[in-house]
């Protein structure tokens, strides 16, 4: 049984690394210590679009994890 805050979707590295390629925004939310509903609403002001991963109602929506890196560092260098 899962708990807690979803995980990252990874890709592993022949060098033995993982690099991040998804996250959802459950735990976005959770990162940022906000509400889901206020992180959807940065995103979308800021231009970060979600990908959908299946279709229909069971469909999972992810963002790219090189996008919110992007958002993350031009908040920090405006604030």
């Amino acid at each position: 049984m899962r708990t807690g805050v979803d995980t990252f979707a990874v890709r592993e590295h022949a060098t033995g690394g993982r690099e991040r390629l998804t996250v959802s925004l459950k735990t976005l939310a959770h990162l940022l210590d906000a509400h889901r509903s206020s992180v959807r609403r940065w995103l979308r002001d800021a231009g970060v679009r979600p990908v959908s991963l299946g279709r229909g109602r069971n469909g999972a929506i992810r963002y790219r994890w090189r996008d919110i890196e992007a958002w993350l560092a031009s908040r920090a260098s405006v604030e």
